[in-house]
């Protein structure tokens, strides 16, 4: 990766990552890696070094690459659904489909 990241090839990473995140089943580590990522970004966004932001964005590619298989591996067992998890409308972010 060069040294200088734009501002797009960081948004883009930051939209994947929630995308990573909405993958999860279980309601509590969705929003663990919602909140991962937002904190995450906020932290390169304040970076005023450009190889330093160069350097944290390639290690969110990396976090991003985990998160995507644990996503999968999420989906992939069953598990007890929560309170919030029961009511659609009970929390923002929460699955609104059917199932």
């Amino acid at each position: 990766m060069s040294a200088s990241v734009g501002r797009s090839e960081i948004l883009g990473l930051y939209r994947q990552s929630l995308r990573a995140a909405r993958q999860f089943e279980t309601y509590n580590f969705r929003k663990y890696f919602y909140r991962r990522a937002r904190d995450r970004f906020r932290a390169i966004g304040a970076q005023q070094d450009a190889a330093a932001r160069a350097a944290a964005v390639a290690e969110a590619q990396a976090e991003l690459a985990v998160v995507r298989r644990q996503g999968a591996l999420n989906r992939m067992f069953a598990h007890n659904r929560t309170v919030i998890e029961a009511d659609p409308g009970y929390a923002a972010g929460a699955r609104r489909f059917a199932e």
